[in-house]
């Protein structure tokens, strides 16, 4: 009978024996913190070495100080979190918090320096003085504990604002890795600020309530996940930079400043219909072969970069020049009614004369035959409205050359015409 009840018991044994196992298993499996924080140092630690070892080929010291120290600054932070107890009371915690607080604001910094800006260290160390000051004044509970958490959360928030700030001012910056960057210090400025009215009932170090094991897991995931970003950005970003100015050297024609014959053909080729109301100016110097055999190519070159001067200056973005020939050009810009394109041309060749008359110690006249054309509001081709533009030109040149010349479409209202040609608006250079 015995040996029967003992049978009968075994299964329910057997049964909180593997229970108690697997509960065993379950906590030797849970999350150490200082685990965790340590192989985060570590990579911290590595990437900070990477760009120190990349940066020193260039010699550009004050570039690589600040590419590496928001990672051996913050290798260094969680050191101190990993083992605070090297230090007497809280000192540990408190340096571990002013040097993660100096990574973040030296990551900033770093942004400022890859974007060509000057740095501004003495923002980052006052805000990082305060925040230590503040922590050495409390203590590990109360209500200065509290200002100090939300101080120092609202400081790391406060330096991913301007990072984003300036990196969305920034225009030279234009690249896939630009706007995740963007993207990322947007969200991490967020959720910092996020954590500041509920700081007193968050657990440290995401807030000022006692530590717990899920909030240091969590805070030391989101600083890796943000750290790898950073860091493949700020690899990113400058090869990428990189690629775009040399596809802009490409594209860029060196005399004029504007865009070249390539830039053009891949314009004309943009499928659809160009927008509507967009005015396009063929522009042709009149006699350049022959001002160039007068007084010498180098004039001949001025007078070139004179027509880039003279667009910049009284043509406004997003107007587009290309240099298609050795003295053709094409101009492209928006207006409202041909009036208002005729009057662009004719400043453009006024302007022009203006500016050329005297080159190189010697008088030029130099001149603009153009021809205008501009698209319907239904819109066109955009080889069609080159083609028009084109045939004026052709006529400006036929009639005298120094003067403008638009061929209007049917459905533009215009004042009459020419008597000697029904079809053909022309405004002189009187």
């Amino acid at each position: 009978m015995r040996f029967q009840g003992f049978e009968d018991r075994l299964p329910a044994f057997t049964g909180v024996a593997c229970t108690a196992c697997l509960i065993d298993y379950a906590s030797s499996m849970s999350p150490d913190p200082p685990t965790l924080l340590g192989c985060s140092a570590v990579i911290f630690l590595l990437l900070g070495v990477h760009f120190i070892l990349s940066e020193l080929s260039s010699r550009q010291w004050s570039r690589m100080a600040w590419y590496a120290a928001p990672f051996l600054l913050g290798s260094v932070s969680g050191l101190f979190f990993t083992v605070p107890a090297t230090l007497p009371g809280l000192w540990g915690l408190r340096l571990g918090a002013l040097f993660m607080l100096l990574a973040y604001g030296t990551a900033w910094q770093a942004m400022r320096v890859m974007l060509g800006c000057q740095s501004q260290p003495l923002i980052v160390l006052l805000t990082c003085s305060a925040s230590f000051m503040l922590s050495i004044l409390a203590g590990p509970t109360g209500l200065v504990h509290v200002v100090s958490t939300a101080f120092r959360l609202a400081a790391i928030a406060s330096f991913h604002i301007f990072a984003a700030c300036g990196l969305r001012h920034n225009l030279s910056i234009r690249t896939p890795a630009r706007r995740t960057l963007l993207k990322l210090l947007n969200v991490y400025a967020g959720f910092h600020l996020l954590l500041v009215p509920f700081v007193l009932w968050i657990p440290a170090p995401l807030g000022a309530a006692p530590t717990t094991i899920w909030a240091v897991t969590t805070y030391n995931f989101l600083a890796i996940i943000e750290v790898a970003l950073f860091a493949l950005a700020m690899i990113a970003i400058p090869w990428e930079q990189l690629a775009f100015r040399q596809q802009e050297l490409i594209l860029q024609d060196p005399l004029s400043g504007g865009s070249n014959r390539r830039a053009f053909q891949s314009w004309l080729e943009n499928n659809g219909k160009i927008c509507t109301r967009e005015a396009l100016l063929m522009v042709d110097i009149d006699h350049f072969k022959s001002i160039n055999d007068a007084h010498g190519h180098a004039v001949g070159d001025q007078i070139i970069t004179a027509m880039g001067r003279v667009c910049t200056d009284i043509l406004y973005p997003p107007t587009v020049l290309f240099r298609i020939g050795g003295d053709e050009f094409v101009v492209v810009f928006q207006c409202a009614s041909p009036e208002e394109m005729l009057a662009t041309a004719q400043r453009l060749r006024k302007a022009f004369r203006t500016e050329t008359r005297i080159i190189g110690g010697a008088a030029v006249a130099a001149t603009l035959s153009i021809g205008a054309a501009l698209c319907p509001g239904t819109g066109i081709a955009r080889t069609e409205l080159l083609a028009r533009a084109d045939s004026a030109l052709y006529a400006a040149k036929q009639t005298g050359r120094d003067r403008v010349v638009h061929f209007p479409w049917e459905d533009e209202e215009m004042s009459p015409a020419p008597a000697n040609d029904p079809t053909a608006i022309a405004e002189t250079g009187l």
